[in-house]
């Protein structure tokens, strides 16, 4: 079995301020998975946000939509400590939020942001080959 991608769906208060804090992600909109309950924002190659108002989300689920708490962080791989700060700087200006301060363990850099619904996410960049303890 191949993994070919990962779909990402996630119930949001307010489509339209969804959409702006996801392209400013670094996405862009999918308009064939796009309407005005739905807007599919492609992240990459492999990598798909489909973000739906509360009443199209419940179509798919029996449970509860989780509110005041966390249901999953969501964790991006970037190219560059510069790509994680330009992405969060964008999203934070689009309407998320930044949790917390970033973290540099000198391997990895790692900054988070929470989209305007809470859903969170980790922008990150690392370079195994200086974990401590990595072969030489």
């Amino acid at each position: 079995m191949a993994v070919t991608g990962i779909y990402v769906n996630l119930p949001v208060a307010d489509l339209a301020a969804g959409k702006a804090f996801y392209l400013a992600l670094g996405g862009t909109l999918n308009e064939q998975f796009t309407d005005e309950t739905s807007a599919q924002i492609v992240l990459s190659d492999a990598v798909f946000v489909q973000i739906m108002t509360h009443e199209q989300f419940k179509g798919f689920t029996e449970h509860a939509i989780a509110s005041g708490g966390i249901e999953a962080i969501n964790a991006l791989a970037m190219e560059s400590r510069e790509e994680v700060d330009r992405l969060v700087e964008a999203s934070v200006a689009a309407g998320g939020t930044e949790p917390r301060p970033a973290q540099d363990m000198g391997w990895l850099y790692n900054r988070a942001v929470d989209d305007p619904d809470g859903h969170s996410w980790e922008l990150l960049a690392y370079d195994a080959t200086k974990l401590p303890g990595a072969p030489e």
